[in-house]
């Protein structure tokens, strides 16, 4: 199975730099996804952030997910949100934005926790977003045992041969750990 490429973009203030670095990962990487993380922003600014970058990946193919901000979504013209709070604010962007935009959810502290989310209508879970589980573990597990896609959070050391999991996330520190791949 071939894994795909999920990138976590920093709250950063140098948009520049941001910028050119996703350029770089996407012309020489197919990247089937590109959250872009909002820090304590407030609307204003994370949109002024987001825009340009939404347009770089989505000329590239890439999806673009905000952070825990559904209300925004449409505003941005990306294509969906990661929600990582409890089940309550998932179940609220659920409702606001599917059938039309994707929402995935992470910060998922157990298995219970995983088939409970999973029993709604997401479009992916996160694992090895948080440091008291084992990602890589919950990824595959989820990975071969439900049909909802998985996306493992990849650390600076971790070898990617085996996974099972459908997506590989590179937080951006990590971007230039991401494999090289068609990204015509």
């Amino acid at each position: 199975m071939t894994v795909e490429i999920f990138l976590i973009a920093d709250n950063t203030d140098d948009a520049e730099t941001l910028a050119a670095q996703l350029e770089g990962v996407l012309a020489r990487s197919a990247v089937s996804a590109l959250l872009i993380r909002a820090g304590d922003e407030d609307d204003f600014a994370y949109l002024a952030r987001v825009k340009p970058l939404a347009k770089i990946a989505q000329k590239h193919d890439c999806a673009v997910l905000l952070d825990n901000r559904p209300e925004l979504v449409r505003k941005a013209h990306v294509d969906g949100v990661h929600m990582s709070g409890g089940i309550k604010a998932l179940r609220e962007a659920l409702d606001e934005l599917k059938p039309d935009f994707i929402v995935g959810t992470g910060d998922i502290g157990s298995r219970h926790e995983a088939m409970s989310r999973g029993e709604l209508d997401i479009d992916y879970l996160m694992f090895g977003d948080r440091d008291d589980i084992d990602g890589r573990e919950m990824a595959d597990w989820w990975a071969e045992t439900f049909e909802v896609p998985s996306v493992f959070c990849a650390g600076a050391s971790d070898d990617l041969s085996g996974l099972k999991s459908e997506f590989a996330a590179f937080a951006q520190a990590d971007w230039d750990r991401v494999p090289p791949g068609d990204a015509s």
